[in-house]
């Protein structure tokens, strides 16, 4: 393996591992301070919370990156401050419309009274939840990566975190009400200190705005990157739908602890994209960067599968048996990782974004349709065996896609080439 990839690519794990890092420290100390049930019901807004972030923003947090990139390097800050202005305006206004429909929705189909009692919550997170990522991915565009990873997720989930065992110290109990406001107050926090950074690396000039231009790109990669967003987390939705809070304390802490090998997927994304985004891409670097993913990939899932049990067990898990074999499954669907990311990538900036959202449809439907088939036999293994399946399923999709029709050859996407 080159040892100048390999420095490279752990230099942005280290980076991305705090933020999953981060939602380790989070979901524990919760998982410790609240009861079954509302530990459950946390997961499934929060879950929510997260799919909503990237339509809330208009898309404008898929989109910053492919959008700002060319103008930074062009340092054309006029069309920089007018852009801050459009995702910020984009995130205030739609976000909140497009939560609030989603609100009275939820409300009205959700079989579960708790949840309906607080999804209101999403109305005060989501919309700036929304800005705060869509500021991580301006960061990075700005070239200021590492700031930009710590800032999309680790620095608001470690002061929430840390808030609310500030309040559990003072008031020996913690409510989801005050959970969601701690979450706020927290993420408002990042938000001001990103904004401040921001601010200080646009020059000061007159704003130029190309908003139609802009908000088209933005829809394109919400369409492509929503359905992204929603699988990801739509297992934790449909495991509240169908089995309630109780069901989620089980099936998320397994979730949590196999989304850890996203932490070598954002790594490796953040590594492509300058790489996808220059004028010429050699096939020898993408090979480099590849034979690291997977040999990194395939000792993460065995080092995950031997500290399975321990690591539930730090989540209080009831059913511990029932937990490891949820998590075996999830882990198996994550083998073909590196694939999915490099044709992902390779689709999202090199290709039309349109095609991810046509796979993800048709894996998804696949995934559901699969998930109610099994769960009345197999309950939550079930809907494991389904959402894994579903993913090796759109992984292949993909590959075989950016292979014949972005004429990629296999042995770069599986790293072979010499």
């Amino acid at each position: 393996m080159n040892k100048d990839v390999v420095k490279a690519f752990l230099s942005l794990s280290s980076f991305t591992a705090l933020n999953h890092g981060s939602r380790i420290v989070l979901t524990l100390c919760l998982a410790r301070l609240l009861s079954t049930d509302e530990f459950g019901t946390f997961a499934a807004l929060l879950a929510l919370c997260e799919i909503l972030l990237l339509p809330a923003s208009m898309g404008f947090a898929s989109s910053l990156m492919r959008i700002s990139y060319p103008l930074y390097k062009a340092q054309q800050h006029d069309l920089l401050r007018g852009l801050k202005h459009v995702y910020l305006a984009a995130s205030c206004l739609f976000g909140v419309i497009f939560v609030a429909a989603v609100v009275i929705s939820f409300q009205a189909i959700s079989p579960h009274q708790s949840a309906q009692e607080h999804v209101a919550y999403l109305l005060l997170l989501v919309p700036i939840g929304a800005i705060m990522q869509s500021q991580s991915a301006f960061l990075v565009a700005l070239n200021k990566p590492k700031i930009g990873l710590i800032t999309q997720q680790c620095i608001f989930e470690l002061l929430t975190a840390g808030f609310c065992f500030f309040v559990y110290l003072i008031r020996g109990d913690l409510s989801l009400v005050e959970i969601c406001i701690l979450l706020f107050c927290s993420i408002l926090c990042v938000v001001i200190y990103q904004y401040w950074l921001i601010k200080k690396m646009i020059v000061a000039s007159t704003a130029r705005y190309q908003t139609k231009q802009w908000c088209k790109d933005s829809l394109i990669m919400l369409a492509s990157g929503a359905g992204t967003v929603l699988v990801a987390k739509l297992d934790v939705l449909l495991v509240h739908h169908w089995f309630g809070a109780q069901g989620v304390s089980i099936f998320f802490p397994a979730v949590v602890i196999a989304g850890l090998l996203t932490i070598l997927g954002n790594a490796a994304n953040q590594y492509l994209k300058p790489i996808l985004m220059a004028d010429e891409t050699t096939e020898q670097q993408l090979s480099e960067l590849m034979k690291v993913v997977w040999r990194f990939n395939f000792a993460a899932i065995l080092l995950l599968a031997l500290l399975a049990k321990p690591l539930l067990t730090l989540y209080g898990e009831s059913q511990l048996q029932e937990g490891f074999w949820i998590l075996m499954l999830l882990l198996l669907g994550q083998l073909l990782l590196p694939a999915r990311i490099l044709a992902s990538s390779m689709i999202k900036l090199k290709g039309n974004p349109l095609i991810n959202l046509y796979v993800l449809l048709g894996a998804t439907s696949v995934t559901v349709l699969m998930a109610v088939l099994l769960k009345d036999q197999f309950g939550l293994l079930g809907v494991a065996v389904a959402f894994s399946g579903g993913f090796m399923l759109g992984a292949i999709c993909r590959m075989v896609i950016v292979c014949t029709r972005m004429r990629l050859p296999l042995s770069v996407v599986l790293g072979l080439v010499r």
